[in-house]
């Protein structure tokens, strides 16, 4: 029979995974990559760290910044008027 966990914890063998705010999102299998660890965090840049003495995931602590958007791109939208 196997131990009992509390809710909100990661058994042994699995990777926790944290966002930038140090909130569980889930957990991962050893070989999972990062690729894999931003389905959780819903953007990409997370590290492995550690947390609590444990190896984990941790989420980007900035917001990745957006391109600045062209004039031909907001003429395209319909935003600006092309000349």
């Amino acid at each position: 029979m196997s131990k009992e966990r509390k809710p909100g914890t990661v058994r042994d063998g699995r990777i926790p995974i944290y966002d930038n705010k140090g909130v569980l999102r889930g957990n991962v299998g050893p070989s999972a990559t990062s690729v894999a660890v931003s389905r959780f965090l819903g953007r990409g840049g997370a590290t492995l760290g550690k947390k609590d003495g444990r190896v984990a995931w941790i989420g980007p602590s900035a917001p990745i910044p957006r391109r600045p958007e062209t004039k031909n791109h907001a003429a395209a939208r319909g935003s600006v008027k092309a000349k």
